[in-house]
């Protein structure tokens, strides 16, 4: 009789965990396939099954972080479930350094800088060797301003892999972070030549110009990116703001509708589309900072402000002049376009990679 009670309980255990890499197998695909409710549902019911899955709780906190919000109070409340999840699954393995990689990327996101070295460096003491681990522990420095530790990191991680376009678009950033232009345009250039489809890439190096001073390179950059990625509202948005500097402002009003229309959570859009319309139309500024006001509470003093600035000729010109024209002259000063806008954008399918990290 004891031995029939062991093969049934022998048996059930091998069907429970059949059922736990069945269902495990099932939401990792949903999860590549961008189905993330599904994924969802499918992890918390493996999670029912074994609360101490340790893969399953790291893969669903990544679900949670790649879950689309309806808003930043949504976003905050599906990174915080990440986290429970990152945790839990290291007090089950502590020994996983993905797990710690994955939660230092979390703080990265969150601008918790100190905490992503903390996590970060605890998955390099257990691997060396993990790339994305020393590439997002440099980015983590160079939020800190450390940026002597974050070159350090850098280059372990170029010798590692000195033409990938993960670590060439981070040290790019970071090269912008500390006003090195030319070198973050030369690492956002050789990444290109590895990723020539990534929109992100264009954006970046269009950013890099612009600070440079090549406004017609950075026209050529920004316009490549919406060609491969149309919806790309960060690409029209930097755009707007080069047009409006080269003097085009009914092209650059336009694009920047264009950044709404694909981003209407964008902050940025509104707050740039108030500096514009600061001289000519100061009652659709105040408008556009109300938006921004509403969408973004935390900077309520610089929004306030402006509309303050609002009610006088004076203070309209100053908003206007401090964004666009902090040396008191546009790029062009001849007061004639340098190049024209596109008429048409050709249809693009490759989508960049919009995060740093990971």
């Amino acid at each position: 009789m004891k031995k029939i009670y062991g093969v049934i309980v022998l048996c059930l255990c091998m069907v429970a965990c059949g059922s736990e890499t069945q269902l495990f197998q099932q939401a990792k695909l949903a999860q590549s396939q961008g189905n993330y409710q599904k994924a969802l549902g499918l992890y918390n019911k493996l999670l029912k099954q074994n609360p101490n899955h340790a893969a399953a709780l790291t893969n669903r906190a990544l679900v949670w972080e790649l879950m689309p919000a309806k808003d930043k109070a949504e976003k905050a409340k599906n990174l915080d479930f990440a986290e429970q999840d990152y945790l839990r699954a290291l007090e089950i393995n502590p020994e996983r350094p993905e797990t710690y990689n994955n939660l230092g990327g979390l703080y990265l996101d969150r601008n918790q800088n100190g905490y992503a070295v903390a996590y970060l460096s605890e998955a390099l003491y257990r691997d060396p060797t993990y790339f994305k681990a020393r590439v997002n522990r440099a980015v983590a420095y160079s939020k800190l301003g450390q940026f002597s530790d974050a070159i350090a990191d850098f280059n372990i991680a170029s010798q590692q892999r000195p033409h990938d376009p993960f670590l060439l678009l981070n040290r790019g950033l970071a090269y912008m972070d500390v006003y090195k232009y030319e070198a973050a345009a030369g690492d956002f250039s050789h990444a290109l030549v590895k990723d020539p489809n990534n929109a992100r890439l264009y954006v970046e190096r269009a950013r890099a110009f612009m600070k440079m001073g090549y406004p017609a390179d950075a026209y050529d950059d920004l316009t490549q990116a919406i060609a491969l990625q149309p919806s790309y509202a960060v690409a029209y948005y930097f755009l707007a703001d080069l047009l409006f500097r080269n003097g085009e402002k009914d092209e650059a009003l336009g694009t920047l509708v264009r950044t709404k229309e694909l981003a209407p959570q964008y902050v940025a859009a509104y707050d740039l589309m108030g500096d514009m319309l600061a001289m000519e139309d100061p009652v659709a500024a105040t408008a556009n900072y109300l938006v921004a006001l509403k969408l973004d509470p935390e900077h309520e003093v610089k929004y306030r402000w402006k509309i303050e600035m609002m009610k006088t000729e004076e203070g309209r010109y100053r908003v206007m002049t401090q964004r666009f024209f902090p040396q008191g002259r546009a790029y062009d000063v001849s007061g004639q376009p340098r190049f024209r806008a596109p008429v048409n954008r050709a249809a693009g399918a490759t989508p960049a990679n919009q995060g740093a990290t990971r």
